[in-house]
Parts: structure tokens; C-alpha cells; sequence
């Protein structure tokens, strides 16, 4: 079973010129909440007015699935996100943990053996909460594979949910993406292992296929692609795959994921490119005169994927040139 986790609100709405509110957020919450998506990334928790945003959405959430609040390794981010838990028992952290030496060095303005023991501090003061602790590896793509490996050790000691490895910038190939799962799922096989990919390259959907076939239990996606800069793996990209090449078992189906995509696109008011696999307007429109004949003759003939699938009646939609 492969758990699908939903970033949407949070990693998605990060894309410019896209409606973010509050009362935006809630619509597609509210929608996201009638799926059998297992969780959602809602947000990060590190005020006081934060928290009282993420109480409206865990509200809207069924209670069998999850909010997922994203945490820096601060004490006092972490105090706030336990209120969130205490009120609601479906929260779940997700500690933010940077593993490249750049975010290490640069960002975080520290050494990488003084990151690892905040680290050890981290985990054993949400271990004294008993909190439900997930986490993502930042920048894993980029990372030293041998600290990679410090920091999973680390990781292996305690009791944690997901661990996500991070395509951050998009930069990684599915062969490198689906090896970096392999080798880590052979050294540290009790971990579940967790796919955020960006599609800066354009692979964010190969990457998270190829995490699949290489021991990942959740992937985590957006409806649309939408997220920052080039925008994040798209579910209905995945979901397609996976129904269509039937490889894996999913709890999900095409025509659902379609349905929700478009009401999601309606409520953030964003156009889908035409030409955007799955949901684009153009996926079942054919002009070449060759391609058309062949539509005419068998639908199947230059469609792979067919519009009953997505719950839309077959026909033959051609359309002429206006050369």
C-alpha cells in the first residue's frame, strides 16, 4: 500500500501569483477531506497566530487523517505544535531537518557534528512528549551520503514515522533517486521511507515512480503540480501511472483525483496548462489529419490514456487546422 500524503496548502501555495488566504486554504482542505488521502502537510507552527490558523484546518480533517505540522528543531516550535496534538490526537510533527553541508554550513550557520547532537536533543524531547514524529530530510539529494547515513543512524534509534527524502531543487535523475532509496532502505530496512520531489528538471513524477519501485511507502504530492519555482510531483501524474501500469496498490482511483483537480483548480482560480499531462484541456484534442483518422477508426489508436478514465465519455475530438 502506498500512503499518499497531500502538500497542497503548504509546499504548493508556496508558488507565486496563486491564491493562498486562509479562507482558500480551508476550501481545499475541506475538499482534500471528503478523499481518501491519508494526510496533509497544513502548515508550519511558530507562533501563537499559527497555531490558531492550523486548530481551523485540523477541524475540517477527518479524524483518521493526519495534519501534518512542519517543525524546525526548536524547543519552542515543537511546545506549540504539542498544543496542536493535545486538542487534536491526528497531528502529526514533521521535523524539518537540513542535510546538505550548504543548508548546514550556510543557512544554519553551524557545524555538521554540533547539527547532529541538536539533533539527539530533538528527538529525545519529543520522545519525553511522546509525540507522533515524522520527518523530512532537506536537501537529501545533495547531501554526503555518509552523513546521510550519521544522521539515519541517529533516526534508527527512536520511534519515528515517515522519513522523507527530499529532492529540494529538483536536481536528481530517477536513477539516482531510486538508488539513494535502495541503498538506504537496505542499510535501515525497519525505516518507512517517504518521496518529495520538485520538478525543476521536469522529473519530479519519474523521481517519485522511481522512489516507489525502490521501497518508499508515501509519496507526497500536489494537486496540479502546483509549488515553488517549477512546481512539485503531481498526484494525478502518479495516480495515472500506477492504475494504468498497475504495479503497485494504491487506495486511490483516476476518476477521483481528476474530479478533485478540477474543483481545486476552480478554487485557487489557476489555469492548467493545455498541454499538462492528465487533466490538461488538450490531452484528448487531435488536429494532425493522420491522428485523426486513426481516433476515428479505434480511440485507442493514439490515446493511451482513454476519457472514460478520468470519468469523461469516449469520443473523438478532433479539431481543424487553421494553417
Amino acid at each position: 500500500m502506498i500512503y499518499i500524503q497531500d502538500n497542497t496548502i503548504r509546499d504548493g501555495m508556496q508558488q507565486t501569483s496563486i491564491k493562498k488566504d486562509v479562507a482558500t486554504k480551508k476550501k481545499v482542505i475541506t475538499e482534500i477531506s471528503k478523499s481518501k488521502i491519508h494526510s496533509v502537510e497544513i502548515g508550519m507552527c511558530d507562533t501563537i497566530q499559527d497555531l490558531n490558523i492550523l486548530k481551523g484546518y485540523m477541524r475540517i480533517l477527518r479524524k483518521d487523517q493526519s495534519g501534518v505540522v512542519l517543525t524546525r528543531l526548536i524547543e519552542s516550535s515543537i511546545d506549540l505544535a504539542f498544543q496542536l496534538y493535545s486538542m487534536f490526537p491526528n497531528t502529526v510533527i514533521k521535523l524539518l531537518v537540513p542535510v546538505s553541508k550548504m543548508h548546514i554550513t550556510e543557512k544554519l550557520k553551524t557545524r555538521e557534528d554540533i547539527y547532529l547532537k541538536r539533533l539527539e536533543r530533538i528527538l529525545d524531547y519529543s520522545k519525553e512528549k511522546s509525540l507522533h514524529v515524522d520527518m523530512v530530510l532537506e536537501d537529501s539529494t545533495r547531501a554526503n551520503r555518509e552523513f546521510l547515513f550519521q544522521v539515519l543512524d541517529i533516526v534508527s534509534n527512536y520511534e519515528v514515522g515517515f522519513v522523507t527524502l527530499a529532492d529540494t531543487v529538483g536536481c536528481s535523475t530517477p536513477d539516482e533517486y531510486g538508488k539513494m532509496f535502495s541503498d538506504i532502505h537496505s542499510r535501515f530496512p525497519a525505516l518507512k521511507l517517504s518521496a518529495h520531489c520538485h520538478n525543476d528538471l521536469g522529473l519530479a513524477t519519474a523521481n517519485t515512480v522511481a522512489a516507489i519501485m525502490n521501497h518508499a511507502s508515501q509519496i507526497e504530492t500536489t494537486f496540479l503540480g502546483i509549488g515553488e519555482r517549477a512546481g512539485n510531483t503531481s498526484l494525478d501524474e502518479v495516480i495515472a501511472i500506477l492504475q494504468k501500469k498497475k504495479f503497485d496498490e494504491i487506495d486511490f482511483d483516476l476518476q477521483t483525483v481528476y474530479q478533485l483537480s478540477i474543483k481545486i483548480s476552480d478554487i485557487l482560480e489557476y489555469d492548467v496548462a493545455p498541454t499538462k499531462p492528465i487533466i490538461g484541456k488538450n490531452v484528448f484534442v487531435h488536429e494532425s489529419g493522420i491522428h485523426q483518422d486513426g481516433t476515428m477508426k479505434n480511440i485507442e489508436m493514439y490515446q493511451y490514456l482513454l476519457p472514460n478514465e478520468l470519468g469523461i465519455p469516449n469520443s473523438t475530438n478532433c479539431i481543424i487546422s487553421r494553417r
